[in-house]
């Protein structure tokens, strides 16, 4: 089946027209299956879902996963993370990343086996400012020199759980949580099944070192590493509606978020899975 579609950047993202997420058939699910393979980011606006329904479509393409911050959950359903700025009566954050701008990163590289695949859905955006931005990590890769996808290849990124700071949790609450995520080694350099085409896969903010190499030559090539990534040829930016929700994987983008009047309410409600690995590159063994 071939689904409406028009696309987001010139060289990748993919925007799928005219669809309701509420009363997908298994063709429709299978056509935007098949576009998340190709495109690592899809955009699908004027969506009206309750939190079961995006669970449902979320579970879709994978087993789903629950974070390990019980403090950002949905009351209601764990399986949806929010990411937000308002604020309880107490003055407690009802959800993760508050106002401020959130630095490139991908999310859940610190653990094991990531979930690779984020799916988030726009229920209150400000008008100025919280756009998002997706670098895409295998257009970085295919743009390296010769030399350097042969340094590359085979290196191991080590990964800590907010080894900088990533948004409003306190110290306390960092080290409890890297207690219960110890510090991980992944593959820099992924490989999707199907196409073959290999992927960077970093975070400047919890990538902290490389396995085996110095300190300071790791963190000379990481450094060097994201400034190719974010390079403006492979960087969509996207203006957030109400009803938009956005699926990304993890293994082929960096995203960042920038800051917003802190007083304009934003509501976002996030789920994440585990996207298959006979389909998606990943970085772990199957």
């Amino acid at each position: 089946m071939k689904l409406n579609t028009r696309p987001l950047h010139r060289r990748f993202g993919v925007e799928i027209l005219d669809i309701d997420l509420r009363a997908l058939n298994d063709a429709e699910f299978e056509a935007i299956n098949a576009l998340w393979i190709e495109h690592p980011v899809i955009l699908i606006r004027n969506q009206l879902l309750d939190e079961r329904e995006q669970i449902h479509f979320s579970k879709q393409f994978g087993e789903i996963n629950i974070h390990v911050r019980t403090d950002i959950r949905s009351r209601s359903n764990p399986e949806v993370v929010l990411v937000s700025n308002l604020r309880l009566e107490s003055g407690q954050h009802i959800g993760a990343l508050a106002s401020g701008e959130a630095k490139w990163h991908t999310d859940s590289c610190y653990k094991p086996k990531p979930d690779t695949g984020s799916i988030l859905y726009a229920i209150e955006v400000p008008e100025d400012g919280g756009k998002t931005a997706w670098a895409n990590t295998q257009l970085a890769y295919e743009a390296l020199s010769e030399d350097m996808k042969t340094k590359v290849n085979g290196l191991r990124g080590e990964f800590a759980y907010q080894i900088y700071s990533v948004d409003i949790t306190e110290e306390p609450d960092v080290h409890k949580i890297r207690d219960l995520t110890p510090d991980v080694v992944h593959p820099m350099v992924l490989t999707q099944p199907g196409t073959n085409r290999r992927s960077l896969y970093l975070d400047p903010l919890q990538t902290y070192g490389i396995e085996d190499m110095p300190p300071a030559e790791s963190r000379a090539l990481l450094d060097n590493l994201v400034a190719h990534i974010t390079a403006p040829a492979f960087v969509f930016q996207h203006k957030w509606q109400r009803g938009d929700i956005v699926l990304w994987d993890n293994c082929r983008v960096l995203h960042q978020r920038e800051p917003f009047d802190p007083d304009t309410p934003r509501l976002m409600k996030r789920t994440t899975v585990f996207l298959p690995p006979d389909q998606y590159p990943v970085p772990f063994q199957p």
